[in-house]
């Protein structure tokens, strides 16, 4: 779907991506479905709550889920046009940390314990631009620099456990960008930092893309984040893409219930009278079963008869605003 203000050209396509994670004597059918494009140069965001599928989908993409329990059995990944499901590991590997990087959550486990940062930033210009390891040193340290870690030289003989909080995920930023990758994939990237840290990490980012030009796909649950960094959004939920806009019309005109009780339960700062803090009543639904009807349903003020009988479709509510809910007329004029 192309949303207005889109002009730059299609990097990602994600066709009704579909992963599953199999049990002793379960199936958890964690995506199902999901449908989505990321263009070269833009910020999108991905939020939902925890257990949507938002992290799931970012590991189909790099194919860097368990191969043991999870498995992609349907829908394509296209980059540039390639199917990223059907190419060999070998070619995959080429593309992961290269074109495509990711930032994880926790860098404390990202990172090995027992290499110091430069060398494990360096590895990734060693392997993928085939430097030599003096070369890729220096580049280490350049890419320390350029994240803002006084005293590059020095820190990039550190080991992970020798940085702060802070440091470790700008130092896993730094890997993550060493390559100059079209795609950069950051998984929460500020959820184990204090507020001030999260802060300069998302200004970080920020400047960042604009200084390399890349494009950044922003998983988070943080409304707040989406609406300073990112240019459209996708809401997730229970393994599926329920609303999709771009930024300045989500919050303008929230369409699916869901994306409006998130809205919601986002504390305000306002004078006047205190007021309650809203909550979605419920929990989200057990993957393990499949659903039948809406997902959301179950925790719907609108739902009639047709949400829990038939599952809806992505419709266009205009400006190529998109949310699946048969209901979405009377919601968005609610």
């Amino acid at each position: 779907m192309n949303l207005k203000g889109n002009t730059g050209e299609v990097l990602l396509t994600v066709r009704g991506l579909e992963t599953h994670f199999y049990g002793e004597e379960s199936v958890t059918r964690a995506l199902g479905g999901v449908s989505f494009e990321v263009r070269s140069g833009e910020t999108l965001g991905v939020v939902g709550e925890s257990g949507c599928g938002k992290s799931v989908t970012a590991l189909s993409i790099l194919r860097l889920l368990p191969k043991l329990n999870a498995k992609t059995i349907g829908g394509e990944i296209l980059f540039h046009g390639r199917d990223l499901l059907k190419l060999p590991e070998r070619e995959m590997r080429k593309i992961r940390g290269n074109r495509i990087a990711m930032i994880f959550q926790e860098p404390m486990t990202s990172l090995n314990p027992v290499h110091t940062v430069g060398r494990q930033i360096a590895e990734a210009v060693q392997i993928h631009r085939k430097a030599s390891r003096l070369v890729a040193r220096e580049k280490a340290k350049e890419m320390l620099r350029l994240v803002r870690i006084a005293d590059p030289e020095r820190r990039a003989d550190n080991y992970p456990h020798e940085l702060s909080g802070g440091m470790r995920q700008r130092a896993m930023i730094a890997m993550a960008l060493a390559c100059s990758p079209e795609l950069l994939i950051a998984d929460e990237p500020t959820t184990a930092l204090d507020v001030t840290i999260q802060a300069q990490i998302l200004r970080l980012i920020i400047d960042l893309k604009k200084q390399m030009g890349t494009a950044v796909m922003f998983i988070t649950h943080d409304l707040g984040v989406v609406a300073e960094t990112c240019q459209r959004v996708i809401v997730m939920y229970a393994g599926q893409i329920v609303e999709q806009a771009t930024v300045i019309d989500l919050f303008a005109r929230p369409t699916h219930p869901y994306t409006q009780g998130l809205m919601r339960s986002v504390p305000h700062r306002r004078h006047g009278p205190r007021r309650h803090l809203s909550e979605i009543p419920g929990i989200v639904p057990s993957l393990h079963d499949p659903i039948v009807g809406c997902s959301f349903a179950p925790r719907c003020p609108f739902a009639i008869d047709i949400c829990r009988e038939k599952t809806p479709t992505m419709r266009d509510v205009g400006s190529g605003h998109a949310a699946a809910c048969w209901r979405s007329e009377e919601v968005t004029r609610a």
